[in-house]
Order: C-alpha cells, then structure tokens, then sequence
C-alpha cells in the first residue's frame, strides 16, 4: 500500500475537527489539538497545514509536522530554530499575512520558546497550530495562549463505532461485517493508530478478508506480526520492575482484582501505570479491577513473554482467587482456567463447574473446550482404546468420535457419571454454536446410555434436544415422540418443566393460543416447584403479550414477582424483559426503561451478557425514546457476541434492528447495507414466524427512510395482514400504523381494521396507534393533536412530535392557520426535547418532484451492494439472482440515479437516500380523503375485516 494510502485513510472520519481548525484559524490565532497517543492528532494537523498552505498561507513546521509539501512549508527542528528564522518584516503584516506556525508535541517545546511564541501570538504577529498529548504537562507559555483565549482547545477524541465504520469503508472499499466492526473495536477502542496497524496487518496475513462483498475478520489468531507488536510496545517503555511483572500479570490473567495486585506487592505499581495511562481501573459492584487500558497489549505482552514467566503468574493468580474463597461465580471458572493455560489439570468437578459456568457466560468455546478436558481426563474402560487425547473438533468425524466415548463408558465405574454430565453439556454447547446435527447425535448417545444423571442436567439436555430437533433440524413429530418419553421417564413431579419446552415450541411454531392454554393448565394444576415456574411463566407471559393481552401478561408476571428473585439469570432476565415490553405496551415507557435498567447490562470485561432478547427490547425502546444513536451501540456490541441460539430470538433479528436504528439515525447506505447482510444471514439460519415479522417491520422502516414509501407501505400492511391472521394485533396494528404515516391514502383504507384489531389488545400503545391511523384517515387536526399529546405522555417523543407535525398539516390544509401554527410550535418543542429530527416522508414534498421513478427495493439493494466494490457476479450470487439481472437492474439504476459509471453510485445512492436540508420545516401536504370508494366485501360491509378462528384477514388490502 503506497504511503498516501496510509495517510490519508484515517482523516475520513475527521471532518469536524478540520473544520474546527479552520474555523479558529479564521477568526483567531489558531488551535492546540490536545488527545490522547496515537488518536491521529499529528496527522489532522499536517492536513490542516496542507490545506492552508493551499490558500496561500506561509507555513512553518515544527517537530514533524509536515506532508509532501514540496516548498509550500519550511520545516524546522525546534521552534527556537522556527521563530530565529523568521524575518522582521514578516510579522508586521496583516492577520491574513501572518506567518502559520505548526508545532507537533508542544509538551516537548522548551519553557522559553514557549513564553517567546506566546509574546509573538498575542501581539497578534503569529498563528498557530499546535499539538499536545493528554497526560503530558506542556510549558507555560502554550498554557497561557488557550487559557487567554488567544488560541481554541480542540479535544481530540479516539473514533467512535460510526467513524470508525467510515475510516474503514475508506480504507477498504467495501462493507464491514457487524461483528468485525464491533471485534475491532473492542481491540482498539477506536484509538486511529491502533486501528491502523491493525487493519494493515490483518490484511497482510489474510485474517481480514472479503466474502461475498462483505470484509470478515475473526480476531487475532496467532502472534501479532513484529510492526504490529512495535508500536505496541512503544507505550510500554520505561517500566520498573514493579510495573513490569504487573501489566505481565495483567497480560496473562486480566481483568485483575486490586486487592491481588496489593497482596502481591504491587500497589505503587498499579497508581503509576493507571496515572500514565498504561492501566485502566474499573470498578464492578464492590470489586475493583485493573485492566490494561490498550486492547491490544495484552496480546503483545503475552506473546513477548516466556513460558516460565506465564506459568508462574497464572498459577499465582489461581492461587490468590482461591485464598479469597472465590465468592463470585465466575471466579472457579477463572481458576480453572489459568490453571489449564498454566499446565495443571483441574480436578473433574471443577472442570464441570466451570464448563456449566463457561455456558451461562455464553462463551462456547471455552465451554467445549472443559467438556473435552474432562472426557479426556476419564480413565478408559477395558474394552476401549479411547485414552489419550479426547476427540478433534476440527475432525469431519467429531460427532461419531464423542459417541464412542460415550458408549465404550463401563456404567459401574466411578467416572461414568461424569462422562454423561460433560456430554449432556457438550451437546448443549454444540447446538448453541450452531453444530445442530453433531448436537443431537451427542445428546441423543448420552440421553440413551442409561447412566442416571442429576434431574435438572437431564431435563435441560431433553429440552436442548427437543427444541434442536423440532426447529433446526425440522424433525417436529421426532421431538414429540423424545418429549412424551422424557416426561414418563421422569415422572409427573418433574414433568412440568418440560412442559415448558412444549410451551416454546408452540411459541417458535406461531401456536401462541395453544402455548398459553399448555402452560396455564400447568400453572393451575396445583403447587408447582420453583424449577417448573421459572420455565413457563416467561414463556406464557411472552405468548400473552403477542397475543395482545398485555393486562393479562402483567397479571401473571406479578402473580410471580415474589419468588421470581431466586429464579436462574436466564429467567429473570427473560421475564424481566417480557415485563419491559408490556409496560411499554401498556403506554408507560418510564416503567420500561426502569425495569430494563434493573436487568445486568454488559460489565466492562463482558463477563455476563444478557440475553439478545434483553437487548431488543431495550433498542426498542431506545429508539421510541428518540434515542437511535445508543441503540445502534447497543446492537452492535450484541451482534458481535456471536452468543448462538437463545429463545425466541434470531441472528437476523439484532441486525435488522441496527439496520432500522441506522435508517433512524440518517445513515441510510449503512442502513441499506446492514439490511443485505441481515437478509444474508436470514436465509442461512433458522427462523420463526414471530421473528420474520419483526424483521419485516425494520425493512419496511428502512425502506420508508431511504424513500421507497410505496414499497415501504405495501411490506407493511402485507406484514399486518400476516400478524392479523396468526392472531397478534400487537405486531398487526404497528405494521398498519407504518404504513399509514409514510404513505398518503394508506391510512383511509385500513382505519377500520386498525381499530378491530386495537379492540383484541388490551395495551394503550396499540390503542393510540388506531387512533393515529384514525386522525390521519380523516385529516383531523384535533384528533391528531390528541394523539400527540398521548405519545407526550407516554414519554415516546419522535413519534408525538411527527404527529404534532402531521396536525399543523392538517390545519393548514383546512385553514386554521393559527392552531396550524400552534401544532407546529409543539411539534419543535418535542424535537428540541428528544434532540431528533423529523422523519423524511414528513419532507418529502420540499423536494422537486422529479419525472423519474424511484429505484425499487431490489435496486437499491443492488446500488448498496455495487458501490462498495462488488462484481455483477458477486452480487448474483450474494442476492441470489442471475448475473444478467443484475445488469439490467444497473442499467435502471444508472438511468434513474442520472449517472453514467460505476465509482458514482456512492454518490449517487447518497443523495437518493439523503433527507432535506428543509426536514425540519413545514411542509404542506394534501391530507384530502381519497374520493375513491371503499371497497364492499361480498356481504355487503365496507372496508371491513371477516372472522374466523384463526384471527383476521382482509377484504380491502390496499394497492402497492
């Protein structure tokens, strides 16, 4: 890669700073750019010299801070040498002739020409651009030219997960996949010197790469290369010995408790690496943990070490958390791992304990890893070969190999027990990581071994294998027949939880009356154990709520709240999460957000994710709150969890959200992009009905943002007609409410069925959306008005500021100028609360109406795809279609975009999908009833829905 390559790419994502600078420079004596090591400041500076230069300014560069300027600047090796150089004459110029002095490390400047370019810059005879590191002290003289004003502060942050998506479509040209962002960031924390030699690495090696259109990277898989371990190295100089065995310890065994680094010897140590920056402190409840504060050196660290050294400080580490009584969960599992990597074998129990642990933390590789571990360490029996080492993962016949271990195990001996216990769970970790058929021969051998394991090991092995069979490998007869023979093998008395399973299964299958009449006959049936409610009240709960009985759910949750507190994680979670979704349902977002903010969110070492589940909802609610940017965050960091299969959730389920929270936002390519790879996903791995929908919903969100309303509308009262039929309103009513705020006519031939299905739900939020399709039907200022005070009062503020919007409209159109003037003053009120603009479609007439269509759905999937670098054949194959599809389907886009070559799609998709300047203003709309007549069924009603047993389907559904 040439070296401008390398300079320019991480300034992508630099243009307010630029400009920050450029603005100083203007109406001032210059800026000091102050940051961190390594977040690029040297490089903004040098384009910002670069620039002025190009305007004709005299430029001076000091300590490094130049480009390829040829003799547009003059370099010095000290800025005593700088200014000595400096004519006389120079500085009685005008301020547009003053000499632009840059200086890279001011904190390196000496005190008196510090206090000499202080002198020259506030007698107004000199500009300057200078940089600083954060944590250094700089001289007195470049103090005082910030604090007098002379000069602008600028902070220069590391990138944010936005940015550096951008810094890294500009390096590489194409799309970065969801998690890799998010694995990325995690090893930089945004840190542009971090990220580059990174990214130059990972593609020297191979590690990143490009798949079907799309870059890939799985993190680091060997010792970093020897540049990459270098500039790493270089913020580790100078350490004492103290400090040194300390980030050792940390490289090995972080996060680290502050009470062992005490007990250690090594306290001053930790201050002073926490007060350079060398080592971050994190506190987590009571416990204090050090961290060290670059990513990435723990890997440098541990690879530079020697074996020796390694060992001694894992073992010390196991050792130190033993004698502290290993109080929390998570510790065992980190003894037992330190002493592993350190070359001792746990015992058996703990090796289980740990793998059990390793599971709930959903961390399946390490939890594989401990179940191998502990079938290895049993002794063979008489007539089997299988000691030694234990069964390859990477070999095409792992499955059978684990099998015979299983069925070569003599039933009488001591360790029998165990091997069944590690290979239960091991069939659990399998099926979480997506190995479906390898899951079900392992648990399907232990199931059938006939070696009595512990109740609730044995009911969580049938549910995994029940649950994996009748909904990823598709053999639901099968899985009932297993089921029946679970619950007579182990009796009524424990029966109950596996009527849990059938519960979730009824769920998966969109049987949602059936899911609730299951698990209530079970519920009612008399005293039920602690075990049996905490699998089925979340999931009846989950099935009331879809079914739009949100007072029901509620009722049933708080029956529960007593005893919910000594459930598993798992089900509080859960249940917490369904509680969130019907306070929210139920019109009070405040109650939501306070239960969600009650659940455990991601610790700073991730050490107990909760589940997906938790996370949507509280995107969801993020995003009603107006909050899209956290949500987008939040998203990320789950999808990049890679946690496997938890109830009811799906892996395309979080990407469409971050597709729609992006479209939110206004970054419609990523939104269009993130939308593809969410599609990718959704037709490689399995799915349900309930999940469909949702996704559905976000790609009729997306679509509406990026300006297909009609497609957009079209999707939405299709998926409404969908969730009507299976019997949830819920889902029903939110696409139709779609549908009919980013399509004009939309709503006056849905209003009726809006309202026959708000009438089966019992959640104001349905209700209000009714209403709102209701208003818009009839273009009623009042009605509209009304409802905005709703969504107010319920704390979802975008969506009372649009119809706040959408009321000022509607007066207009009618001539109430005055409240049409009064509803528009809200509606900025609200904007101004929630920090959110208005969506586009509430735009879109500002627009000059153009002559030529807008591009279709699968267009602009093709544009998206096309603009980061892809062949026609790579996005046949990626969509599916054939290669000559996708030229015709360029072609139109070309025509419709108005451009002629490939390189102007970007550009062109940009501003396709760009929301006005004007979007925050009013605009007037026709909010005229259509003058065509409703359509009458065969019975003689109007627009009305017909009945039957299995929900609602419509007689009037709308033209696309």
């Amino acid at each position: 890669m040439s070296s401008d390559v390398v300079f320019h790419w991480p300034i992508t994502a630099r243009e307010a700073e630029l400009h920050a600078v450029e603005r100083a420079l203007d109406r001032g004596n210059g800026a000091l750019l102050v940051g961190d090591p390594g977040v690029g400041k040297s490089l903004l500076l040098a384009t910002a010299l670069e620039r002025a230069a190009d305007e004709g300014k005299t430029v001076l560069s000091v300590g490094g801070a130049s480009w390829s300027s040829g003799t547009r600047a003059r370099g010095f090796g000290s800025l005593a040498e700088c200014l000595e150089s400096i004519e006389p004459s120079t500085l009685d110029g005008t301020a547009s002739d003053r000499p632009l002095v840059g200086i890279d490390d001011a904190h390196l400047v000496d005190s008196a020409s510090g206090d000499r370019l202080h002198r020259l810059v506030a007698a107004g005879r000199l500009a300057v651009l200078a940089t600083s590191r954060q944590d250094a002290p700089t001289p007195a003289g470049i103090d005082k030219l910030w604090v007098e004003r002379l000069i602008d502060h600028v902070e220069v942050a590391p990138f944010d997960r936005t940015a550096m998506g951008n810094v890294l479509r500009a390096r590489l040209g194409g799309h970065t996949d969801t998690a890799t962002l998010e694995r990325l960031w995690a090893a930089t924390h945004g840190n542009a010197l971090m990220l580059r030699e990174l990214v130059e690495h990972a593609l020297e090696d191979e590690s990143l790469r490009c798949v079907d259109g799309t870059w890939l990277w799985q993190g680091l898989t060997e010792r970093p290369g020897k540049r990459l371990s270098n500039v790493i190295s270089l913020g580790l100089r100078d350490l004492s010995h103290e400090e040194h065995e300390l980030v050792n310890m940390l490289a090995v065994a972080e996060p680290l408790e502050a009470d062992i680094a005490v007990a250690s010897g090594l306290a001053h140590a930790a201050e002073s690496l926490d007060l350079r920056g060398i080592v971050k402190v994190e506190r987590n409840g009571s416990r204090v943990d050090l961290r060290l504060a670059v990513p990435l050196s723990r890997v440098v660290v541990a690879s530079r070490m020697s074996d020796l050294t390694a060992q001694r400080l894992r073992r010390q580490v196991a050792d130190a958390l033993e004698r502290t009584g290993a109080r929390r969960e998570e510790d065992m599992l980190r003894i037992v791992s330190l002493r592993i990597e350190a070359g001792l074998v746990p015992e058996r129990q703990q090796l289980l304990v740990a793998a059990r642990t390793a599971m709930r933390m959903r961390d399946c590789v390490l939890a594989e890893r401990l179940c191998l571990l502990t079938l290895r360490d049993i002794p063979p029996s008489a007539d089997t070969a299988m000691g030694g080492p234990a069964p390859d993962p990477d070999s095409a016949d792992y499955g059978a190999d684990l099998c015979r271990v299983v069925t070569r195990v003599d039933k009488g001996a001591g360790h029998a027990t165990d091997c069944v216990r590690a290979a239960l769970l091991l069939g659990q970790v399998l099926v979480a990581k997506g190995c479906h058929q390898e899951g079900e021969t392992v648990l399907a051998t232990a199931l059938e071994s006939g070696v009595e394991v512990p109740h609730p090991e044995y009911i969580a092995a049938v549910h995994t294998r029940v649950i994996n069979m009748a909904w990823r490998l598709g053999r639901v007869p099968d899985a009932g027949t297993v089921l029946d023979r679970a619950v007579t093998a182990i009796g009524p008395a424990h029966a109950g939880m596996l009527h849990g399973t059938r519960v979730k299964i009824a769920v998966l299958s969109d049987r949602l009356q059936e899911a609730v009449d299951i698990g209530e006959a079970v519920l009612h049936s008399g005293t039920v154990g602690l075990s049996v409610t905490q699998a089925l009240v979340p999931a009846v709960a989950y099935a009331r709520t879809e079914l739009g009985d949100t007072a029901g759910a509620l009722e049933l949750l708080n029956s529960y709240r007593d005893v919910s507190f000594d459930w598993d994680s798992d089900s509080l979670v859960l249940v917490n999460a369904v509680a969130a979704r019907c306070s929210y349902l139920s019109g009070n977002l405040k109650g939501a957000a306070d239960t969600l903010d009650a659940l455990p969110r991601y610790d700073a070492s991730d050490r107990w994710p909760v589940l997906l589940e938790t996370i949507i909802a509280r995107s969801q609610l993020l995003r009603l709150l107006g909050q899209p940017e956290r949500a987008v965050a939040l998203l990320r960091q789950a999808i990049a969890l890679e946690t496997g299969y938890e109830w009811p959730t799906t892996r395309a389920w979080p990407l469409a959200q971050l597709a729609g929270a992006l479209a939110e936002l206004g970054q419609h390519p990523e939104a269009l992009r993130t939308l593809v790879e969410a599609r990718s996903v959704q037709r490689m791995a399995v799915s349900h009905p309930i999940a469909e929908d949702e996704i559905a919903h976000d790609r009729a969100l997306v679509l509406a943002h990026t300006g297909d309303r009609s497609g957009a509308a079209a999707q939405a009262v299709e998926l409404g007609e969908r969730a009507a039929a299976a019997g949830r309103p819920v889902t029903a009513v939110t696409a139709l409410h779609l549908a009919a705020r980013v399509k004009d006519g939309t709503a006056f031939r849905i209003r009726k069925q809006a309202q026959l299905l708000a009438a089966k739900s019992t959640g104001g939020v349905v209700r209000v959306m009714a209403d709102h399709i209701q208003a818009l039907a009839e273009a009623d200022g009042s009605a509209l008005t009304r409802v905005s005070a709703q969504f107010r009062d319920m704390g979802a503020l975008p969506m009372a500021a649009e119809a706040a919007a959408q009321a000022a409209r509607a007066y207009r159109a009618s001539s109430q100028r005055r409240k049409s003037r009064e509803a528009w003053a809200t509606c900025q009120d609200l904007l101004r609360d929630c920090g959110c603009s208005l969506p586009p479609w509430l735009a879109r007439e500002n627009r000059q109406e153009s002559d030529v269509a807008p591009l279709t759905p699968r267009e602009r999937e093709v544009a998206a795809l096309a603009s980061t670098g892809l062949s026609n054949r790579d996005i046949a194959e990626q969509l599916v279609v054939s290669v000559r599809t996708v030229e015709n389907h360029l072609h139109r886009i070309y025509h419709k975009l108005g451009i002629t070559a490939r390189n102007d799609l970007k550009r062109g998709l940009e501003q396709a999908t760009a929301q006005p300047e004007e979007a925050s203003r009013m605009a007037p709309v026709q909010l005229i009833r259509s003058a065509e007549p409703e359509p009458v069924t065969e019975d003689g009603r109007e627009g009305d829905l017909l009945s039957d047993e299995c929900g609602v389907r419509f007689a009037d559904r709308p033209a696309s």
